[in-house]
């Protein structure tokens, strides 16, 4: 079952030298800056605001690398690219990055009890 994570916190635990207390609180950051995210472009989606949308998704790009969820990084490039040419894509590619944010909230909630 490890396989299907999506975020890998080796990164993490290098950079705050395994400080248990840093690392909660880098993570807790995260997980409020990722939600909060997720609303935005949600909303500028809604009113077709690609510019947005892609501005949005562009911020979260190095949060998801401390965080190693790799696999968003993908959908974020391509948002970022459709803002200028396909716009039509960005609702589909948000789903799958929203799919991938929502299951690394819920393994890094777990990683913030473990912390304790």
């Amino acid at each position: 079952m490890e396989d299907t994570r999506v975020s890998d916190l080796s990164f993490l635990k290098q950079f705050s030298s395994g400080n248990n207390e840093m690392m909660k609180k880098l993570i807790t950051v995260f997980l409020q800056t990722a939600k909060d995210a997720i609303v935005k472009i949600e909303g500028f989606i809604e009113e077709k605001n690609w510019e947005r949308a892609g501005s949005i998704a562009h911020q979260l790009k190095p949060q998801c690398s401390y965080m190693g969820i790799k696999t968003a990084e993908p959908f974020i490039i391509k948002i970022e690219d459709a803002k200028n040419s396909d716009a039509s894509t960005i609702p589909e590619l948000f789903i799958s990055l929203k799919l991938i944010i929502e299951k690394a909230i819920l393994e890094l909630n777990d990683e913030v009890n473990k912390l304790g």
